[in-house]
């Protein structure tokens, strides 16, 4: 009988301490580290930078510490994480799904 294959998930979140966005869960098949980091999946130079840039700018709102400065600010910055994501999800959709909670 063929073992069934797991698909992978990637999860993405900001979260102080790790400068990039996607974490992953290992799997009992598959033991893999929970930080990840874009080359870890093979991502796209340009999904590379957005993905920094998105990172960068909650950073800098402190948003761990008080919240956003703006609603515009924090409207942005969902609306590009929600870009984000899909172009994600278009980049591993050949091996993992992604979860993004807006």
């Amino acid at each position: 009988m063929a073992e069934k294959s797991v698909r992978r998930v990637i999860r993405l979140f900001p979260d102080y301490g790790h400068r990039w966005p996607p974490w992953e869960n290992g799997t009992a098949e598959r033991s893999t580290k929970y930080t990840m980091e874009p080359a870890d999946f093979g991502l796209s130079q340009g999904l590379t930078l957005r993905l920094r840039r998105w990172y960068d700018a909650w950073d800098a709102e402190n948003v761990y510490d008080g919240g956003w400065s703006s609603p515009a600010n924090e409207t942005a910055w969902n609306v590009e994480g929600a870009s984000i994501a899909e172009q994600l999800r278009e980049e591993v959709r050949a091996f993992a799904d992604v979860e993004y909670d807006e």
